[in-house]
């Protein structure tokens, strides 16, 4: 009653929706609780608490369920018939596993009663006594959520409808549990989700046709969801020349079931409208994603007789019919050449699907600064804000200028990373021979041919290289040679040879390119050597002076231009320059013995000459000349200075010359002795003590 009112007459959310309601509610809701219930209102707390262990693996009495059904059922099996849940208790089969049996026909004599329930002979159950391997029966943790809503919205109708008394809820205070590690069918990551970077994923579209790599790049670089990317029509891409547009307004690639003009319900290929009203979007075209583009519709939807473009046609073309379906082969192509690259969920930890193309692009955006949040949300599809504002008064860039920044910021990590999009590939489209392009599939192997997107590992003009081969031209190990094959570094080809194995193969014209692009590099390293100073201060210099370095995404390694490095070794001599004249007002206060506050007050007073110039930390300069002039200076006058020269104790004179003390102290105010300050005991001057000798003998 509840779904036929909500989505059936009110119409709640489309005819898909509807369905996965019913599903549920066939599937998790109603097995459970109608051989329990005669009414709705019969429903208790204790059997929706141990609804929901069950649903996630825990319930009580598992291992032993025939037993189980029969104590709570309360029913004997009369007539030799048998509940769906006491035949999966015996088979030790989940009730979902004989629900799939019963609609498949398997349950030879299987009816529903007059109250709806399915009552299966006895004899008909010695099917699901073949034992299968056990499977974890925990469900995920999203899907108990989504049953325990839908059975809230059937008490509410019950409450509202007054099928219930006012304020009946059995499922107050109770959440959806998680099933445990053991017995959940969804395997718990073993490490942290990342991205996947655009080096990584063009290791991916090296094992896929073109086709399917024109999908993978709708998700990685314009953020599409999978039914979004396999619905964009070719009349969705605006060329503008220098730069071009996509709209998005449309899902595709599976089969959709909608509502026509009449209310009828219809299955379609092609959806007119996204997710949510949010995804309805048009976004700016970057440059590389423009030129893929270009060269998808000259192959797939360009008639090489008359150069007409059929703008009806979907951009992603059906491999065996033109514009459906699509969506189930490209996931498992995705899926494929991820763990064969290593990227699998298995290799990685976590779970990795197309959708995570576009977490990717999502988290690139999100920590790249200069976006503003909005034009962030609107690029992925989403509303500009949660309030009221943001949901039904913001509307788009009328000139469409945030999302143009966005566009400039994906090229520079394309180029940075990758350089293009059209990643070569020796993987044939396999076109159906009803499809438009079965015909014409020549047109579309020269076409991509020529952009370098397909290539024929045959072709003798320019042949593939193994490692062996490249580190050869290269003068590089073979073991750097496969990294730089794997990595990016040098574009490959992935070549299936006999056996099954796949290789990769570089042709002979990238491996000179590199070769040519090596010899003019300045890797920062080796100017950094060039130089004699550390690696870490070459490039925080290169920070300070705001250069641009080019990194790439794996090796990590800076290449410096010819313009960065002429500044890089300017200002390298000028702050070696600037230390062999000046040092800094810290090294001044040690070679002066004074405190650091006593040269800045001497520099202040102008006895000290300060430096114009300074270097990456900002401190003071203080030239060496002044520093030395003072040092002298001060050398003269300074106690250390005075006791430099000889001194005899007064006692050792008293000793020697036989006179008093008064007498020698009175010697020393008559200015006839010199005493020497600075000690503990008194000292007379050595030359002044042998001159009153003199005189006096």
């Amino acid at each position: 009653m509840w779904v036929d009112a909500a989505y059936d007459d009110l119409r709640r959310a489309g005819p898909d929706r509807a369905e996965q309601i019913r599903r549920i509610l066939d599937s998790y809701v109603i097995p459970w609780f109608s051989p329990q219930t005669s009414t709705v209102g019969d429903i208790s707390y204790f059997m929706v608490h141990e609804w929901l262990l069950n649903l996630v693996g825990r319930g009580e009495g598992m291992s032993d369920d025939s037993r189980w059904a029969l104590a709570v059922y309360g029913r004997s099996r009369t007539g030799g018939e048998l509940s769906l849940r006491e035949v999966a208790a015996m088979g030790e089969v989940s009730l979902a596993t004989a629900r799939r049996r019963w609609r498949d026909g398997e349950l030879t004599g299987a009816y529903r009663d007059a109250h709806g329930h399915v009552r299966v002979p006895e004899s008909a159950a010695a099917v699901l006594r073949k034992a299968k391997p056990n499977r974890p029966v925990g469900l995920a943790q999203s899907v108990v959520v989504d049953a325990l809503w839908v059975l809230r919205r059937v008490l509410a109708f019950s409450r509202a409808n007054g099928l219930v008394p006012p304020g009946f809820d059995p499922t107050e205070g109770l959440v959806a549990p998680a099933p445990d590690p053991a017995v959940a069918r969804a395997r718990r990551p073993t490490s942290q989700p990342r991205l996947l970077n655009f080096g990584e994923c063009a290791r991916i579209a090296a094992h896929l046709h073109p086709v399917h790599q024109l999908v993978l790049w709708l998700q990685r670089v314009m953020g599409l969801r999978i039914s979004e990317a396999f619905g964009v029509l070719v009349d969705d891409v605006v060329d503008l020349g220098d730069s071009g547009l996509l709209l998005v307004r449309g899902q595709g690639g599976r089969d959709f079931r909608v509502r026509d003009d009449d209310g009828s319900i219809v299955v379609v290929q092609h959806k007119e409208r996204t997710k949510t009203e949010a995804g309805l979007r048009v976004l700016v075209l970057p440059s590389s994603m423009l030129e893929l583009l270009r060269v998808a519709i000259e192959a797939f939807h360009t008639d090489p007789e008359t150069d007409e473009i059929d703008e009806t046609s979907r951009l992603v073309p059906g491999l065996q019919t033109a514009d459906q379906s699509g969506q189930l082969s490209f996931r498992e192509a995705f899926e494929t050449a991820a763990t064969a690259e290593g990227l699998g969920s298995d290799d990685l930890g976590f779970r990795v699907s197309p959708h995570l193309l576009r977490k990717s692009i999502a988290t690139d955006i999100a920590w790249e600064s200069g976006i503003e949040n909005e034009v962030r949300r609107r690029f992925m599809g989403h509303r500009a804000a949660d309030d009221v504002f943001g949901r039904v008064y913001t509307l788009d860039h009328p000139e469409l200028t945030p999302l143009a920044e966005v566009a400039r910021v994906l090229d520079e990590l394309i180029r940075g990373s990758i350089g293009s999009l059209l990643v070569p590939t020796t993987r044939h489209i396999h076109w159906g021979h009803s499809h438009r392009n079965f015909h014409r599939a020549a047109h579309a192997e020269a076409t991509l041919l020529a952009a370098g997107w397909w290539t024929d590992p045959d072709r003798s003009e320019d042949p593939l290289c193994d490692a062996q081969r490249v580190s050869s031209e290269l003068q590089i190990a073979e073991t750097t040679a496969r990294r730089w094959m794997r990595d990016g570094i040098l574009r490959c080809v992935i070549v299936q040879e006999k056996g099954g194995v796949r290789r990769r193969w570089a042709r002979l014209s990238e491996v000179w390119s590199l070769r040519d692009r090596l010899a003019d590099r300045i890797l920062l390293p080796d100017l950094a050597e060039e130089l004699g100073v550390r690696y870490h201060d070459l490039y925080r210099l290169s920070r300070l002076l705001g250069l641009e370095l080019e990194q790439h995404p794996t090796s990590r390694q800076f290449e410096v231009s010819s313009e960065a490095a002429g500044c890089l070794r300017a200002e390298h001599a000028r702050v070696r320059g600037l230390h062999e004249r000046s040092m800094k007002l810290a090294a001044a206060a040690r070679q002066l013995n004074l405190a650091v506050s006593t040269v800045g007050l001497m520099v202040k007073r102008g006895e000290l000459d300060i430096d114009p110039e300074t270097d990456s930390s900002k401190a003071r300069f203080i030239t060496r000349a002044s520093v030395e002039k003072c040092r002298v200076a001060r050398g003269a006058n300074s106690p250390r200075g005075r006791l430099e020269q000889a001194t005899v104790p007064l006692a050792d004179v008293i000793r020697f010359t036989g006179r008093s003390r008064v007498e020698l102290l009175d010697l020393v105010r008559a200015g006839v002795l010199q005493e020497v300050p600075g000690r503990g005991t008194c000292q007379l001057a050595a030359l002044s003590l042998r001159a009153w000798m003199k005189v006096s003998a």
